[in-house]
């Protein structure tokens, strides 16, 4: 049982799910601490915001000058080269100031739908949303007025807009954030609306998003994390049962095994005088034992000695003409 209990054993910590969990842990909290924007990482393990200086939304002058570059956006096409001025000046726009007072300052309550009946009417405006990311992706930027050298893109969904997708562009990356076509993230994203912006789904079918350009910050997935407990839990309670198990056959094996004077015992040497005494001697006599056993020894000594009585059979007391008796002196010839 004990040989069973260490073979299961072997065969859980040659399996590799048994150690999956420890390494999606440290894929999830592992940092970057490098960035292709030069960025660099704060002390507490979160990206440290790049921000310039300059002009936002905030001055007349450069809503005014923004308002002249929209009259060149188009709704529901990809977008174009000369929608790109007007795409650079959000971006800047959302590198003058920091995730929280660029949150502070956004509108919470336009939606989806707002987005989608009328466009023109929210162009420009600083959104604030959370977000279910769906996809993440990199992309190289062009030489621009803002100074990007590389911009990020990334696609998720809200609790209003259910199946309806964003598509969020922001400049600085959560280190928490990984970069792949299929992921399942929560974040949070404030940014500027610019346009409807069409894309190609799987199946192949047109479809548009609403395209957001501003700064977005990485939140725990609540049902992830839940998982992952529940799954270690799980992991703890077979080792204690396997522990439990193991302390109980030990204590089973130990009680079960002979004791040290058990087997002295048992590999004591014989006692070869008295064998020789009693092959001498004959077998004593048993105590209590009377004389009329040794009468009745002494008579049947004689009784098989004797030539004029008749030999009793080996079984005397048998009846005749059973298997183990004489045949009767009748049926002598």
């Amino acid at each position: 049982m004990l040989l069973g209990v260490v073979t299961m054993l072997i065969f859980w910590s040659r399996d590799p799910a048994m150690w999956k969990w420890l390494a999606d842990d440290v894929q999830e909290n592992a940092a970057v601490t490098a960035k292709p924007n030069g960025d660099t990482v704060s002390p507490d393990g979160n990206l440290a915001e790049t921000l310039v200086s300059g002009p936002n939304d905030q001055q007349p002058l450069e809503h005014s000058q923004a308002e002249y570059l929209f009259q060149a956006v188009t709704d529901k096409e990809p977008l174009a080269r000369e929608e790109m001025p007007a795409y650079w000046k959000l971006m800047r726009w959302s590198m003058t100031e920091s995730f929280d007072d660029l949150w502070e300052r956004s509108r919470k309550d336009i939606y989806f739908t707002h987005l989608a009946e009328a466009p023109e009417k929210y162009r420009g405006e600083l959104i604030g949303l959370k977000v279910s990311l769906r996809r993440a992706l990199a992309h190289e930027a062009e030489e621009n007025s803002a100074g990007a050298k590389q911009v990020y893109e990334a696609w998720g969904v809200t609790n209003e807009s259910r199946s309806g997708l964003y598509c969020l562009v922001f400049y600085d990356k959560p280190p928490e954030l990984a970069i792949q076509p299929s992921i399942h993230e929560e974040a949070t994203f404030v940014g500027y609306f610019l346009k409807q912006f069409t894309y190609e789904d799987a199946m192949g079918k047109n479809r548009w998003a609403p395209l957001l350009i501003g700064r977005l910050h990485w939140r725990e997935n609540v049902t992830r994390s839940a998982l992952r407990r529940q799954r270690n839990d799980g992991y703890l309670w077979q080792w204690l049962i396997v522990a439990g198990a193991v302390v109980v056959l030990g204590v089973a094996w130990k009680r079960t095994r002979p004791s040290g004077n058990q087997n002295l015992d048992a590999m004591a040497p014989p006692d070869h005088a008295a064998i020789e005494r009693w092959l001498e001697n004959g077998a004593p006599e048993p105590e209590g034992s009377t004389s009329t056993t040794a009468e009745a020894l002494a008579e049947w000594d004689e009784t098989a000695n004797s030539e004029s009585e008749p030999r009793l059979a080996t079984f005397p007391k048998q009846p005749a003409n059973s298997p183990f008796g004489d045949v009767p002196n009748d049926r002598h010839t």
